[in-house]
C-alpha cells in the first residue's frame, strides 16, 4: 500500500470522524447526509493531502479544513452560518484535544515524538490517528444510542434571512463561534512555536466554554418552550 494512499485512508477517516462527532454533540442527523459528508471527507483529505505533500504548508491545514467545513455546512447543508461555525468550532475543538491526549499518551510509552505533528505518514501517525478514530467513533456512537447531546439547535434546513440575534441562543452561538475560530487560526502560530501542551490547552479551554454555553443553550431552550406552552395554554382557557 502506497504511502499517499494511506495518507488518503486515514485523512478520509479523520475527517468522516469529525463530522458524526460535531453532528452527534448536537443532536444532529448523521445517516441523512452520508453521500454529502462522504464527498466532503474525500474532499478534505485531497485538500490536506496538497497542502502538506505537494504545497508544504501543514500549518495551514487545520484553519482551512475549517473554512471548508463552515462553507460547507451552510451552503450545502443549510446551516446558519454563525451555527455552523458554532458547531464546528466545538467538535474540532473536541477532536484535537483527544488527538492531543493520544499524542501525549503515545509519546510517554515512546512511540511517538514531536516531529510526528509535521509528518504525513509513518507508524507514529498512523497509530494517533487510528486511536483518535477509535475514541471519536467511539463517543459519536454513544451519544446517538444514550441520546445525549445538546438539543437547542434544530434540524436545518434553517431560515437564514430573519434570524433574531437578540435571542439569548443566538448571542452565546456566536460568542463561542468566535472563539472557537480565533482557536482553530490560533493553531498556526502554536504550531509553528511547537508549543503542543500550549495547543491542548487552548483546545480544552475552547471546547469548555463551547461545553459550558451550550448547557445554557439548552437551559433557554427548555425555558422558551415551557413559557410557550404556558402562554398557549392560558390562550385556550381564555
Amino acid at each position: 500500500m502506497s504511502q499517499s494512499f494511506t495518507y488518503l485512508l486515514f485523512s478520509t477517516l479523520d475527517a468522516a470522524v469529525v463530522n458524526a462527532l460535531i453532528l452527534k454533540i448536537y443532536k444532529q442527523p448523521l445517516l441523512r447526509y452520508k453521500y454529502k459528508l462522504l464527498i466532503l471527507s474525500v474532499a478534505l483529505a485531497l485538500c490536506s493531502f496538497l497542502l502538506r505533500t505537494q504545497i508544504n504548508l501543514p500549518t495551514w491545514d487545520l484553519p482551512l479544513q475549517y473554512i471548508i467545513l463552515v462553507f460547507f455546512y451552510y451552503s450545502v447543508l443549510e446551516y446558519r452560518l454563525h451555527y455552523a461555525a458554532f458547531i464546528i468550532g466545538s467538535g474540532l475543538s473536541a477532536y484535537i484535544s483527544i488527538q492531543m491526549i493520544v499524542y501525549y499518551s503515545l509519546a510517554a510509552l515512546g512511540v511517538a515524538d514531536q516531529s510526528v505533528i509535521f509528518a504525513n505518514t509513518g507508524y507514529p501517525v498512523n497509530s494517533i490517528q487510528l486511536c483518535s478514530f477509535i475514541i471519536c467513533a467511539a463517543i459519536a456512537v454513544l451519544l446517538r444510542a444514550t441520546g445525549m447531546g445538546f438539543s437547542f439547535i434544530i434540524v436545518p434546513p434553517h431560515d437564514t434571512f430573519r434570524i433574531k440575534y437578540s435571542e439569548y441562543s443566538n448571542r452565546i452561538v456566536i460568542i463561542s463561534g468566535v472563539v472557537s475560530a480565533i482557536t482553530i487560526f490560533l493553531t498556526l502560530v502554536i504550531i509553528m512555536s511547537q508549543n503542543y501542551i500550549l495547543l491542548m490547552m487552548l483546545s480544552l479551554a475552547s471546547f469548555g466554554i463551547a461545553y459550558f454555553l451550550s448547557d445554557q443553550g439548552d437551559d433557554e431552550s427548555v425555558r422558551e418552550s415551557f413559557e410557550e406552552y404556558c402562554k398557549n395554554l392560558e390562550e385556550k382557557q381564555s
